[in-house]
């Protein structure tokens, strides 16, 4: 299904190149990441409660963590990992946030689009797309992810379905993509 995801979200954004599978590397995300407004990564994800600075998504050429975000340039308004536990963090002393946003918002991105738990596969393609459309539309990313999330709560009414994803960063621009 995250083939399905990435497709459907690449048929909807502008000027889109798409990497999948083997040929969606890091090495890929360091050149073009500098470049993009936009980032979707569709890929799992896991969260070391052990460490933190260890948490990563999977690559086509391995894993992506913590330390490997703080070598990154990335330009991109918006970042989404939309894969299992991307948004979940540790606060470390000192009220030290420690997890893969940390590591996105060092290389550049202005806002987030993450996970708090397992996703469901199906249910995370649909408001992905449900998000896109109206994101695409009006440039409101809160906006756009609270009707993704409505309309999927109409559908599945348990919060695993709907529910897991936050954003996170600058979400007062409005600006329309094109």
């Amino acid at each position: 299904m995250i083939l399905g995801e990435v497709q459907s979200v690449a048929a909807l954004l502008p000027q889109t190149q798409l990497f999948v599978g083997t040929a969606a590397t890091a090495k890929v995300l360091r050149e073009r990441g500098p470049e993009s407004g936009v980032v979707h990564v569709a890929t799992h994800g896991i969260y070391r409660q052990d460490n933190p600075m260890f948490s990563g998504i999977k690559m086509g050429d391995g894993y992506l963590n913590l330390y490997d975000l703080y070598q990154m340039r990335l330009g991109a308004k918006l970042v989404t990992l939309s894969g299992c536990a991307t948004g979940m963090n540790f606060v470390a002393d000192g009220d030290e946030l420690l997890g893969l946003q940390r590591g996105l918002f060092c290389a550049g991105a202005s806002s987030l689009l993450l996970s708090l738990w397992d996703v469901h596969d199906r249910s995370t393609a649909e408001l992905m797309e449900e998000f896109y459309k109206g994101y695409i539309g009006s440039g409101d990313m809160a906006g756009s992810l609270q009707g993704a999330m409505r309309k999927l709560r109409e559908q599945n009414p348990h919060p695993y379905f709907w529910a897991p994803f936050v954003m996170i960063g600058k979400l007062t621009e409005n600006t329309v993509l094109s």
